[in-house]
């Protein structure tokens, strides 16, 4: 995965903005008729209801999106991913994928796999002597 160039960060904040803008007018639909005349000019007061209903858009845009990285992160894990590709999928390390996500039950099924992998403990036991390992003295 790759970040995102600044031109397509510049993009993405105006098709965010224009999604914001347009969620906004639909929760401050109160001078809808005003607004469709050509010589209206808003007041200031207007002009600060359509800034606060901006933030209130952009605040639940937030938490809808916050459920969704979640959502992707547990379908990840299911996957197979861990917390250190978790963490490089948002910009952060292992530690902060771990404490943001700590309900996933990662830990457990990768010690395991740690722990066990198929097909016996391979090539540690013939080279370190683990007992009951073909390598064991």
């Amino acid at each position: 995965m790759r970040d995102l160039t600044p031109d397509e960060r510049q993009e993405l904040r105006r098709e965010l903005s224009a999604v914001t803008a347009h969620w906004a007018q639909r929760l401050n639909d109160v001078d809808a008729d005003a607004r469709r005349r050509k010589d209206h000019q808003p007041s200031s007061a207007q002009r600060m209801r359509t800034h606060l209903a901006r933030m209130t858009a952009g605040e639940q845009m937030r938490s809808l999106l916050a459920d969704l990285v979640s959502a992707n992160a547990e379908e990840a894990v299911q996957y197979g991913a861990g917390y250190p590709e978790l963490g490089a999928a948002v910009g952060a390390s292992r530690q902060a994928a771990r404490k943001r996500w700590p309900h996933l039950s990662i830990s457990k099924r990768r010690a395991s796999e740690w722990k066990q992998p198929p097909g016996g403990i391979g090539w540690a036991g013939e080279h370190l002597g683990y007992p009951g390992t073909p390598g064991a003295a």
